[in-house]
């Protein structure tokens, strides 16, 4: 199995993930990555740049991400909770836990993305 490249912060917005997106080719392609990565449980490279989740995404312009500034502060928190750097391989399931709990399960989501567009669809889920 082939590894993957994530960005960092995308190891919370796969957790939150409820079908929602930019338009329906990214999240056609954000629920098979998704998919992929609890089935078969591949090795992760971690990056703070686009990743293949990104290349669904309609901000993603010459490779990069329109929001590039906010991205990358958002991958840096996560890799600073999660004391991890970029290059890092890891299996997904073995990043999913560092995630959880690092992050999610100490209700760090404001702390770490609050500014993100999506924000409020993961603290709802953050509470419970």
């Amino acid at each position: 199995m082939k590894q993957i490249l994530l960005r960092v912060h995308h190891s919370l917005c796969i957790q939150f993930f409820e079908g929602k997106g930019y338009n329906d080719e990214f999240v056609r392609g954000m629920r098979n990555i998704i998919d992929h990565l609890e089935i078969y449980d591949p090795e992760i490279i971690l990056t703070d740049r686009c990743d293949e989740i990104c290349s669904f995404c309609p901000n993603r312009r010459n490779g990069i991400c329109v929001t590039e500034e906010k991205v990358h502060c958002i991958d840096m928190n996560c890799l600073r909770e999660y004391r991890l750097n970029i290059n890092d391989v890891m299996k997904w399931k073995e990043l999913k836990e560092i995630a959880n709990n690092t992050i999610i399960n100490k209700n760090k989501l404001d702390k770490i993305c609050g500014n993100c567009q999506w924000y409020e669809i993961c603290s709802k889920a953050d509470t419970a």
